[in-house]
């Protein structure tokens, strides 16, 4: 299974993306901000990120870890309509939060081709 990493300034959404994602046998790293976030080492297969985060916003941190990781998959959250000049390039989706545990896994699985 993948190696997801989930950043979001939010516990509670964190934490539930981390439960719902470990039941469909991943593995989940979880971070609360990007500074956090950029410090992982381990090669990740996917990175679901909040838009809205305290310092780096969601988008500069995919652009930072694409440094490292070029075709890395991204899945972009937020509770606000997103503005196309934001979202990262391909691979990539949107969630509009809040979203349902259906929605994650459906999203993930496109993501990671499986």
């Amino acid at each position: 299974m993948a190696i997801i990493l989930v950043v979001d300034d939010e516990q509670p959404i964190r934490q539930l993306m981390a439960r719902l994602l470990e039941r469909k046998g991943h593995t989940v790293i979880q971070c609360g901000d990007a500074s956090t976030a950029l410090q992982v080492t381990d090669a990740i297969d996917l990175l679901i990120v909040d838009l809205v985060l305290p310092g780096v916003n969601g988008r500069e941190l995919t652009i930072r870890l694409r440094e490292r990781q070029p075709s890395l998959p991204v899945i972009l959250m937020s509770g606000y309509l997103p503005n196309p000049e934001l979202v990262p390039a391909q691979p990539s989706a949107f969630i509009q939060k809040p979203m349902t545990p259906s929605m994650v896994v459906e999203t993930v699985e496109q993501m990671l081709g499986t």
